[in-house]
């Protein structure tokens, strides 16, 4: 079946804005987040699922340390099954699946509509044939708002796709159209996660704990409605599209779109706050993690910006990287991020 794809020009003006940071390098953060950990019901079907349709492999696997347990606050004798899982060739941009056995569990974002808050909206993978894996997908049982839409903002036209898969997870996919993507020469399916999106009912609080508490640069804001009424990736209904504006910030410990937390509010749209959910052993995108300089830092760096720790600094294994120190902090959104040194 040929597929259609609703062509859209979206007109940022000034309000759209990629900053030209120049690469440096953060004092405690060491990049990006280099894993999100997804919470799942049925952990062998979803390996099958990232190895046949997004061409990824196994990188580790095994039982989710005790400490690691214990440190969730779960019952004692709570055991968890986790396997890694990335792009072949590349380094970060992984997917850490757990399955917890015999806890009750609830979906994060269940039934979530774009403009819903708490927890973590999407995580972002590019695909070199939108065409080709919407149908695939589809065969899978992943669902959307919307189609796949074509669009363009800035110099870049791209097609994008929202689809939302077991346990409540959602994809953003997205496939380079104009200029020609360059410098992702593993992509042959689905490429590493590269951003993730939260959706956030106080944008100027999502801004003050990434920028001002954790030190992220931006890079890419803009604020704004679309130009012209009609289909959106969002789901919003094609008469209010130009009524609701959107306020995007893409931040970074440096600045660049690498493992990168998207932060997203809507002016005129409010629905469900899924912000008391975003814990474990709940499903779905359970939580990002960053690499760390120096673990005590951005430990007394929490204490001293009043960030909630969720746990504190401890020694633990966690495979691919071997021993660890590894911390847990709530942000906006009652979104979960843990901060992890190497100790190799």
């Amino acid at each position: 079946m040929h597929l259609r794809f609703i062509f859209i020009i979206i007109s940022f003006f000034f309000s759209f804005t990629i900053k030209a940071n120049e690469p440096g390098k953060h004092p405690i953060f060491a990049g990006g987040y280099q894993e999100a950990v997804f919470s799942v019901s049925d952990i062998e079907a979803q390996v099958k699922f990232y190895t046949e349709v997004a061409g990824w492999e196994i990188l580790s696997e095994g039982n989710v340390s005790q400490r690691i347990i214990e440190a969730y606050s779960l019952p004692k004798n709570t055991t968890a099954r986790e396997v890694v899982m990335g792009n072949s060739g590349t380094k970060r941009g992984f997917i850490r699946l757990i399955e917890f056995v015999d806890v009750d569990q609830v979906q994060i974002r269940s039934s979530a509509q774009s403009w819903d808050t708490g927890g973590i909206f999407d995580v972002n993978f590019r695909v070199l044939s939108m065409q080709e894996k919407f149908k695939e997908m589809q065969e899978y049982d992943w669902q959307s708002a919307s189609d796949p839409v074509e669009f363009s903002f800035g110099p870049f036209i791209v097609k994008e796709w929202l689809p939302r898969g077991p346990d409540g997870i959602v994809f953003a996919m997205i496939e380079r159209v104009q200029p020609p993507l360059e410098g992702w020469p593993n992509l042959r399916e689905m490429s590493r996660l590269f951003n993730a999106t939260q959706v956030v009912a106080d944008i100027e609080e999502a801004k003050d704990f990434y920028i001002d508490k954790l030190g992220f640069k931006i890079y890419l804001e803009h604020k704004g409605a679309s130009s012209k009424e009609g289909p959106n990736v969002l789901g919003l209904p094609h008469n209010l599209t130009t009524k609701i504006d959107r306020e995007v910030y893409i931040l970074h410990p440096i600045g660049v779109n690498e493992g990168s937390v998207e932060i997203l509010s809507f002016d005129g749209a409010v629905g469900r706050d899924f912000s008391p959910l975003a814990v474990p052993p709940n499903l779905g995108i359970l939580m990002l993690r960053f690499p760390v300089y120096d673990i005590d830092e951005i430990h007394q760096l929490s204490i001293e910006k009043n960030i909630e720790v969720i746990f504190p600094p401890m020694k633990v294994g966690l495979e691919p990287y071997g021993e660890i120190d590894l911390m847990a902090v709530k942000g906006p959104g009652g979104v979960w991020l843990e901060f992890y040194e190497n100790n190799n």
